[in-house]
């Protein structure tokens, strides 16, 4: 099994394009409510899982080169003669949550950041509580703490049991990885040996990214209970 197995439909608002990710489909969705990402996951065309991120990491437009073919740009602003890129509301927070460590971020300034965070998801949970029974919590463990904080608040919140059963292998590392499509799915082990087949699974993470490490869990969830599981994660890295 490798990542090829996978696709994944991104619909939102306003998408990047010409995205070099061969497992991903990004859909531009008008019609659409809010500015959320709203994601689904298919193995071998077969639906696993199905979730919402609350916006791209970084702000982006779509540019058309001198072949007028279109491409994703980063948006970019100048300060103390520097060139930084901009980044959304939530690609703001979770960045200085994750990468502000020397000094850190303020521990009042971060409860306020994972605290807004939660408040999106509960609406979502509601619906999964008034819609689902048996529903487990669980997150992607990150030395960021992020889903470990977001999962025990949103689980004491709604009273949803947790399950710190995902586990990272440290010897396989995501930065070695230089084809997605060779990615094998050993970078994580999911412990379900307390779990039932009748669970159903709502999974945390903090970033987005290739999506390798989702796809993995996922399946994992999905192979064992047979249900399309859920997943809540506040950015999605435009580029990846």
């Amino acid at each position: 099994m490798i990542v090829d197995d996978f696709r994944i439909v991104i619909k939102a608002k306003k998408v990047p394009v010409n995205i070099n990710n061969e497992i991903i489909d990004y859909i531009q969705d008008s019609t659409l409510q809010n500015n959320h990402l709203h994601c689904q996951i298919y193995f071998k065309d077969t639906l696993i899982a199905q979730g919402i991120i609350l916006d791209f990491y970084k702000e982006f437009e779509i540019l058309e080169g001198f072949n007028e073919v279109p491409f994703t740009h980063i948006l970019t602003f100048e300060y103390n003669g520097r060139e930084h890129q901009a980044y959304t509301r939530f690609g703001k927070a979770i960045y200085k949550m994750k990468y502000l460590n020397n000094p850190p971020i303020e521990n009042n300034i971060r409860e306020l950041y994972i605290d807004e965070i939660i408040s999106y998801f509960n609406g979502y949970i509601n619906y999964l509580k008034e819609n689902y029974t048996d529903l487990n919590i669980t997150y992607i463990p990150s030395q960021s703490k992020i889903p470990d904080d977001l999962s025990g608040k949103l689980s004491k919140i709604n009273t949803i049991p947790l399950k710190a059963n995902i586990s990272k292998n440290s010897s396989v590392s995501s930065k070695s990885i230089t084809n997605l499509s060779a990615q094998k799915f050993n970078k994580y082990s999911v412990d379900l040996s307390q779990s039932s087949t009748n669970d159903n699974f709502i999974l945390i993470d903090d970033v987005m990214g290739t999506s390798a490490s989702l796809c993995e869990t996922m399946y994992k969830l999905y192979d064992f209970n047979k249900k399309v599981n859920f997943f809540f994660i506040p950015v999605k890295d435009v580029k990846r």
